[in-house]
């Protein structure tokens, strides 16, 4: 994938897909604890990435990558998780926050694209990747995912990373600039 045509091509695949379960992917700190579940007010972060999968089993799976920039979002329709993900895997369907998304369908999917400059210079050249996706369902919801990290000095969230964080409402999207409200 080399444009920014073909990787919304490529995501506007999700598009009719209903999620039946959900994992996640972290990596394995040796202690049993869930650290996805830190910072709940905003998300879910995520070492690796999460598989959505369909009543049939079919998977789709979204990661961090470096396809366009060191960190942004790929998108993997029609990928099992151990073809594209790795690490200790969470089953998280029963998980409240999941409800409103399990036995719905898309409807619409977008991207947010960000940019870093290859300089310091003000004409600098620069590359622009695929920050922060938007997935949208048949009752109107929607569900936003950023290649994202908690700042714990300043409890603030930043792009540019190699986690996944999974917004799952609008005005925590919103007050944390996700999505359509990111700063371009």
């Amino acid at each position: 994938m080399k444009s920014r045509a073909e990787y919304d091509a490529n995501l506007n695949r999700l598009i009719g897909f209903a999620i039946a379960r959900v994992r996640y992917f972290e990596v394995d700190y040796q202690d049993g604890r869930p650290y996805f579940r830190d910072h709940s007010e905003i998300g879910h972060f995520l070492d690796y990435g999460v598989e959505l999968i369909d009543p049939q089993g079919v998977s789709a799976c979204i990661s961090w990558d470096g396809t366009f920039f060191q960190y942004g979002l790929a998108v993997y329709p029609d990928s099992s998780s151990s073809d594209v993900l790795a690490g200790l895997s969470y089953d998280v369907s029963d998980d409240p926050v999941w409800e409103p998304y399990i036995g719905h369908r898309i409807t619409g999917a977008d991207s947010y694209w960000s940019w870093v400059a290859k300089s310091m210079k003000p004409n600098a050249e620069r590359t622009y990747y695929p920050q922060d996706i938007r997935l949208t369902f048949d009752n109107r919801r929607s569900l936003y995912f950023s290649a994202a990290q908690y700042l714990e000095n300043s409890g603030s969230v930043f792009g540019m990373s190699d986690n996944v964080l999974i917004v799952f409402d609008d005005e925590a999207a919103k007050v944390h600039k996700r999505g359509p409200w990111a700063v371009a």
